[in-house]
């Protein structure tokens, strides 16, 4: 959580790497009323070795730069609280997130703007570096994809209940929601999603998300939440660029997710167990599929869109032992039910064992398993190397 949201909660299966905005670390100006400026700056390194086996031809060992992250975070005045995240992809810096978080409105209410990524569920805040596990989980990217992130505002609140729990929600309205296009996506065979240009109400989108977490024991914790993210209007274009074109519009996608996460300490708090999970139900026209030439006449540059409305579930479970504060391991399985014309299956099983030498450096190894229908079954072995220098924090929540 970021230090504008205000009292440094940490509720379950929130990251842990780094230096948090929360952490007490001076990450800001020296004083309020100096003209003396310091940001916290900082850049993170994470690199994977793989092994895939695969029926296909793209088994064999890999070895990538996944992120190179730059980032910064400051107060900008007493009252707004600013962060940036830059990565570089394809030689290029990309800005994945700037947003000023303002907390003049009095008690626990931000106002957060600028571009975040969603707030939905416990993982879509966080960057991928940040995960428990080497990928978001299977029906994550399928329903909203690998990353998520939109330009616009809003609003953020919580408050205590009784002596041991507190709720928290939010209402955002955003300018885009939808997930960036894979580095694989071949525009002659598939078709592209993007919102409407013009600024109507109905052409925003918008999350909501409502959470509590309470006391069990002195020793144990409780979270439950549900989120949504809606796209009022949105259209999807097929272009193969020969020609062949086709268009619809005035659709419509809403996507509901149930979280619920349990968390354990131990006495001297270094022995954590943690045990979630998170339910998705992906509703309206939340598919498609292109016919390139539906007449079998290759020279009439002619497409067909046929857009799939139907209402597909899909969870993802996980659990995280940490029996010293260096040392953990966990397992994750994911099931989803694709909007496709067969609504088929596809699981993911994840199994990894995590080595903190300090809180800027990550070693890991991971073991998974993915299968579906009409796919070629995948086995992956990888080591994942993360790395961190400076003060790092996002404006991430509970």
């Amino acid at each position: 959580m970021a230090l504008a949201q205000g009292a440094a909660f940490q509720t379950p299966g929130m990251p842990s790497l780094g230096v948090r905005a929360d952490s007490g670390s001076d990450s800001g100006q020296a004083s309020r009323f100096s003209n003396e400026f310091n940001p916290a700056l900082s850049f993170i390194v994470d690199s994977v070795l793989r092994y895939d086996d695969s029926p296909a031809s793209d088994d064999g060992f890999d070895a990538a730069l996944r992120t190179l992250e730059f980032a910064g975070n400051a107060w900008v005045d007493p009252k707004a609280w600013a962060y940036f995240v830059g990565a570089v992809e394809d030689e290029a810096l990309n800005v994945e997130e700037a947003a000023v978080h303002f907390t003049g409105l009095g008690g626990n209410n931000v106002i957060r703007a600028g571009r975040f990524f969603v707030d939905f569920g416990k993982q879509m805040q966080t960057h991928v570096h940040e995960l428990r596990t080497l990928e978001r989980p299977l029906v994550l990217r399928e329903y909203l994809g690998d990353e998520v992130k939109g330009e616009g505002l809003e609003w953020d609140s919580w408050t205590g209940v009784g002596e041991g729990t507190a709720v928290r929600w939010s209402i955002a309205a955003l300018a885009n929601t939808l997930p960036e296009e894979e580095e694989d996506f071949d525009p002659a065979t598939e078709a592209a999603a993007e919102i409407d240009s013009s600024k109507e109400l109905e052409d925003f989108n918008f999350t909501a998300r409502v959470t509590a977490f309470t006391d069990l024991s002195d020793a144990s914790v409780l979270q439950l939440g549900t989120s949504l993210r809606s796209i009022p209007r949105y259209s999807v274009v097929y272009d193969d660029g020969a020609g062949n074109t086709a268009q619809a519009d005035s659709l419509s996608s809403n996507v509901l997710g149930l979280d619920l996460t349990y968390g354990w300490t131990g006495e001297t708090g270094e022995r954590k167990f943690t045990l979630g999970g998170e339910y998705l139900l992906s509703m309206g026209d939340n598919g498609f599929e292109v016919d390139p030439d539906p007449d079998n006449n290759p020279g009439t540059a002619d497409a067909a869109l046929s857009i799939l409305d139907e209402q597909v579930g899909g969870f993802f479970v996980w659990a995280d032992y940490a029996w010293d504060r260096f040392n953990s391991a966990g397992a994750q399985y994911s099931l989803v039910e694709r909007a496709d014309a067969i609504q088929s299956e596809a699981y993911e099983v994840e199994l990894y064992f995590t080595r903190m030498f300090s809180e800027f450096h990550r070693l890991r190894l991971v073991l998974a398993h993915s299968d579906g229908e009409g796919d070629d079954p995948l086995a992956t072995l990888a080591l994942q190397y993360t790395a961190i220098v400076g003060a790092h924090g996002h404006g991430v929540n509970w």
